[in-house]
């Protein structure tokens, strides 16, 4: 069985089904490097425990968002999607990431992880066991159709 996108609260709903399961994942707490240890310690000394990527998405969000605001010096919508368009940031998990513009998608390495065959503690679910590279799940714009509407500068 292989998921294609697993949460911690999936995986805690799965319970012991979830052993041995091959799946992937945005982020997860357990990476080493420097912004996501410093987000995992803070969010576990506020709240007890470590963070899910739910909470690791929105605090990314927020930050992207106020650095596009300061960036575009607005908070014009449109001016902040022009910021946001084909920005590209590192420092917050598995490396660089990329806000494309043709079709405002946000590409990124993707953890793939295992469910833990014994995990210490109702948080440690999944393991990590391969980083797949941004380049190898990018997808060309044009291959779903779509249009993001009118905006203008």
């Amino acid at each position: 069985v292989v998921v294609p996108l697993f949460s911690r609260l999936m995986a805690q709903g799965a319970g012991e089904s979830i052993k041995g399961i091959i799946g992937s994942t945005g982020w997860n707490w357990s990476l080493q490097d420097a912004g996501s240890q410093a987000f995992t310690k803070s969010f576990g000394q506020e709240y007890g425990f470590p963070p899910s990527q739910a909470a690791h998405t929105c605090y990314c969000q927020t930050l992207l968002y106020a650095d596009a605001v300061e960036r575009a010096g607005t908070f014009d919508p449109v001016q902040v999607i022009k910021a946001l368009e084909d920005h590209e940031f590192e420092g917050m998990g598995n490396g660089p990431s990329l806000y494309r513009g043709a079709d405002h998608q946000v590409f990124k390495n993707v953890l793939v992880v295992r469910g833990n065959q014994n995990p210490s503690s109702q948080f440690d679910l999944l393991s990590v066991v391969d980083i797949v590279d941004r380049e190898q799940v990018t997808y060309s714009p044009d291959l779903y159709a779509g249009d993001l509407g009118p905006y203008k500068v």
